[in-house]
This record gives C-alpha cells, structure tokens and sequence, in this order.
C-alpha cells in the first residue's frame, strides 16, 4: 500500500471524528436547550395567586404543616420551665425561701435550667447540619421524635434541680433538629406563592405552643403538689406518638432527591404534593431545580459547614444568624424565655401582680400572639419581608422605650398595668411581624445546596447568643439580683436599635423572587435595598 494511499485514509477518519464529534456537541447543545426551556416554563408556572397556589397544592400544605407540628412541641417546653418559675408548688420543689413566706429559684439555677435546653439544642442543630444532607429531611426528623420520647422521662421524674438541668439539656438535642429540618422542609416542597406562608406557619406553631403552656399552667397555678408541674412535664409525651405514626408517611424533599440525583424520585414526589388534574410536568419541575442547583454548584465548591463561610454564601450566613439572633434584642423572643418580654408571667409576677393575675395575663399574651400570626399570613402576600420586619422592630423599639420610662417614673399599680399593656403591644406586633417573617427571611436567603448548613448555624447563632440574653434577663427581673423590673426594657430598647439599622442596611426582599433569582443576585453583588428594583431575566443564570 502506498504512502498517498494510506494518508487519504487516515484523513478521512480523521474527518469523520470530527463529524462524530461535532454531532454529538449539536446533540448535547440541544439538549440543554430543551432542559432550559423546561426549567424557564416551570418557573414561569410558579408565578400564580395564593388562592390558585392552594387549590394546585393541598398535598404539600398538608405536609409542610404536618412537620411544622414538630415546632409546638419546642415552644411548649421551652415556655415551660421559665413559666413554672411563677408557680407556687414549683417554687417550694426547686426555690429557696426570700423572707416573706415565699420561695424562689436561685437566679444563677434559674437561668441554668432555662436555658440548658437552649445549649442541647445548639449542639443538636449543629449535628442536623452533618446529618440531614446524607440522610435526607423525613428519617432524620423521625430519628428526633423517636429521642425525644426517651429523653422527657428525666424532667418528669426530676426533684432537683441538677437532675432538671440534665434532662432539659438532653430534650434540647432533638429540638435542635425540628428547627432546622421544619423551616427548610417547608421552604422546599412549596410553590412561590405559599413559601412565606409555609414558612410563617413554624411561628404559628410556636404560639400554639405557648399557648398551650400558658393554658395549662394557668390551670395548675394555684397548685401546691407535685404533680402540678409533673403533669404539665407529661404532656410533652401527646406530640411524638401521632407525629411518628403520620410522618412515616410524609414525602421527601424534591430539592434534597434532585441533589442525590435521584430525579425520577423527584419527579413523582413533584406529582405527589399536587392536586389531580394540574396542567404541570413533574419535568420540568425537576428540571428547574436542576438549573438552580447547577447554578450553585458553579458558584460553591461542596456542601460543608466551611463552605457556608466563604464567598457569596457568607454574606447569606450573615443575614440568616442574625435575623434569629435578632429576635433575642427585638424585645420578644416567643417560646423561649430569653428576653424581657417573652418573660411574660415571670415579669408581671415580680412586677407586683399576683400569680393570678400574672398567668391569666400570660395565657391573654399568648392568644394575642397568636391572633397576630394568623393575621401575618395574610400580610406577607400585601407585602415584602423586608417592610414588615422593619415596620415591626421599629414599633416595638418605641414600645420598649414607653415601658421603661413608665416603669421608671412610677411604681403604682396603674403603672404595672401600662406596661402590661405595652407588653401585649409588643406581642401582637411580633406575631404580626418580627417572628414569622424571620422565618420567612432566613429559609429564603440561603442557597438550595447549603441550605440545611445555613439554617443550622443561623439557629445556632440564636441558641449561642440566648445564653448569655437569658443571665442578662434573669438577673434583670429577679428580684434576689438586679431587680430592674420593667426599667430592664431600656437594654432591649438598645439592642432593638440595632436590629433595625443592621434590617435597613443588609436584609434584602425575597418576596416573590425564585431560588435561581435570589442566587443570580447574590452572585451579582445587589445591595439589599436594591433587590426588589432588580431585573433578573428568565435565561439568565448569573
């Protein structure tokens, strides 16, 4: 064979390669085309009315409200010990006589065990952001509710204080999981239109829990056996049976099955979560949520706590820690007894009330509360995150500085009153405002991929910091330490100061913007105040 020959051959293989190879480029360009397209229709499908959103999507309602249940169990508890401090048959259990016939808890045992199951639950928020991601959302949540059975038997059997601090420590652990999983749980198996209220409805549960408390503390308050803070210890073993037996069944997140790329999963979880009869592609669905998490993972290298610190995602990290460690300086923290205000019937006790008085105030608190959350869930659709959360904090800094200067001019009982008054302000205006809405923020600001790692450590933010908000409120109301009483409201009126100067300059508005959104303007640099002005076209991912 000559040397011409064989070159004319080796030239048309090589020309066929290149044919090969460019077929198989045009093949792959066009499918991604198609991908996008799928991606960009169902984004456009998010855009609906709540109303429309709810019909479409009853499945996933009752899903997200179902593991947000998880959430009254960790207010009930939390609001509980530092209740029971105002309870006579608790205070001659733990407390120590003051001179007048009475007992109370040492302040240094009293913040100790308010505030144990705060550190359980900072350690076991921290271990859901290891967790979660490999186990997924529903065996990690049942894995909790499972803990949590065996742990309530130690506060039950609990006659000192030592042993009261074990057991709160250790109940904290699983709620350090609910809070991590119900929040972003809700925030990924809701349509556009119901995230904020899928995400508000875990402060609706809050109030429902304090509510719960409040009620039943209130009817054991005069109580002087043992059982009349045993019983309320007890109920905490209603919430874990029914909650196991219902979320066996519960779907997992689409957002965590497309990260594992288990997208034909996905695609029936998508169809599983709507109602019959909708007009959408499971699909395209899916393939949304690819185009979203391919656009993190070019920005994000792995799915780690560090991760979470660095480039775009830490100024994410930033805004979601401190919008839950700003409920602990806004003045009200609902469902831990941390600030001065979620001190509800502990305050109007050492304010001069009479227990009586006193827990029928703190159940009147709760239901204000609570009404407010309901309400809030028809204000989050008028309105953007970012207006009402500045809207709230701003009232309640100005509510603060009132109760301070009332409770330093007079100390009548026409005074005790006011700032009671003023008080239940603060509560409505947080259920309303500041509370949920957080929840809302924090779910939102954070990436799909480094979701469960921000919520996590936003969490835990709020846990680290409720340690020592909660010495400074113990010792300020306690009337055997500081005994400020209501003049305490002037340290918060400070700290709420702050909140709102730091939500006006760096918290953005993510109402109605999508996951691919809200990364394409982190990625671009947008200032916070200038989110809601900015343009982000459907082809575009950076």
């Amino acid at each position: 064979m000559s040397l011409s020959h064989i070159d004319l051959e080796e030239s048309k293989e090589k020309d066929l390669s290149q044919h090969h190879e460019h077929v198989h480029e045009h093949i792959t360009h066009e499918a991604n085309k198609a991908v996008l397209a799928q991606a960009i229709a169902a984004e456009d499908q998010e855009h609906m009315g709540v109303w429309q959103a709810l019909k479409m999507f009853p499945k996933a309602t009752f899903w997200s409200f179902m593991v947000s249940f998880v959430i009254i169990m960790e207010a009930y508890d939390n609001a509980l010990v530092g209740n029971l401090m105002a309870q006579p048959a608790f205070q001659m259990q733990f407390g120590e006589p003051v001179g007048d016939g009475t007992y109370q808890v040492p302040a240094a045992w009293q913040s100790a065990c308010n505030y144990a199951s705060t550190i359980g639950a900072f350690i076991g928020i921290v271990t859901c952001g290891y967790v979660q991601p490999y186990l997924g959302y529903k065996k990690t949540m049942l894995g909790s509710l499972v803990l949590m059975i065996a742990v309530i038997f130690i506060p039950f059997f609990a006659t000192s204080l030592p042993v009261l601090f074990v057991g709160e420590l250790l109940c904290g652990f699983p709620w350090g999981f609910y809070n991590a999983i119900a929040q972003a749980y809700a925030s990924e198996i809701a349509p556009l239109p119901l995230r904020g209220i899928f995400t508000m409805y875990n402060q609706s549960c809050w109030c429902t829990g304090q509510l719960v408390t409040a009620g039943i503390l209130y009817a054991f308050r005069n109580g002087t056996d043992k059982w009349s803070y045993k019983i309320p210890f007890a109920i905490q073993w209603v919430w874990p049976v029914p909650l196991i037996a219902i979320l066996a069944f519960a779907p997992e997140s689409p957002w965590w099955l497309v990260r594992k790329g288990k997208l034909a999963e996905a695609e029936r979880v998508v169809q599983r979560l709507e109602a019959k009869g909708t007009n959408r592609d499971p699909a395209n669905v899916v393939a949304m949520m690819q185009r979203t998490i391919e656009i993190e993972n070019t920005l994000t290298e792995g799915a780690s706590y560090a991760a979470v610190f660095k480039g775009v995602d830490l100024r994410r990290t930033c805004v979601a820690s401190f919008m839950f460690a700003a409920q602990l300086w806004s003045g009200l923290l609902i469902g831990n007894q941390v600030s001065f205000a979620a001190e509800a019937t502990y305050f109007y006790t050492v304010a001069g009330m009479g227990s009586d008085k006193a827990f029928a105030l703190g159940l009147g608190t709760a239901a204000i509360q609570w009404v407010a959350v309901v309400c809030a869930f028809w204000a989050v659709t008028q309105q953007g995150r970012r207006t009402l959360y500045l809207y709230g904090v701003g009232f309640q800094t100005i509510m603060l500085l009132l109760i301070g200067v009332v409770a330093a001019a007079s100390k009548t009982s026409a005074s005790f009153w006011v700032q009671a008054t003023f008080l239940m302000l603060i509560f409505a205006s947080y259920g309303l405002t500041v509370g949920p809405i957080t929840f809302t923020i924090v779910a939102e600001v954070s990436s799909v991929k480094l979701r469960a790692q921000t919520c996590a450590i936003a969490r835990a933010s709020y846990y680290a910091m409720a340690v020592p908000m909660g010495y400074i409120t113990s010792y300020s109301l306690n009337p055997t330490a500081w005994n400020l009483q209501g003049k305490s409201a002037f340290i918060w009126f400070a700290t709420a100061t702050g909140v709102f100067i730091f939500t006006y300059f760096m918290v953005p508005e993510t109402k109605d913007r999508s996951f691919r959104e809200l990364d394409v303007l982190y990625h671009r640099g947008v200032p916070a105040r200038k989110f809601k002005s900015t343009v982000v076209d459907k082809d575009e991912d950076e």
